[in-house]
């Protein structure tokens, strides 16, 4: 209960500060809790697994994470379609 209530005020404290051409996105820590973070309206998915890395660690992603991802994405047997 304490939880849901804890995440209600992230989520309510997030869609206060996002501006009318934001939308609310979430991902969780390491430890599990929720976290919140805006985007841009019209951001891809991309930019938004950006921003939910950044939320995550406090910085972006490093060029050799980048190629990684895209490795793996490569990979992937529906890639691409």
């Amino acid at each position: 209960m304490f939880r849901d209530l804890k995440n209600a005020r992230a989520f309510k404290k997030a869609s206060e500060t996002a501006a009318e051409d934001e939308i609310v996105c979430g991902t969780y820590t390491d430890d599990g809790e929720p976290l919140y973070f805006t985007a841009p309206r019209e951001a891809t998915e991309d930019e938004i697994r950006d921003r939910a890395f950044a939320a995550r660690n406090g910085r972006p992603l490093s060029t050799v994470e980048r190629h990684l991802l895209e490795l793996a994405e490569s990979q992937r047997p529906n890639a691409g379609s």
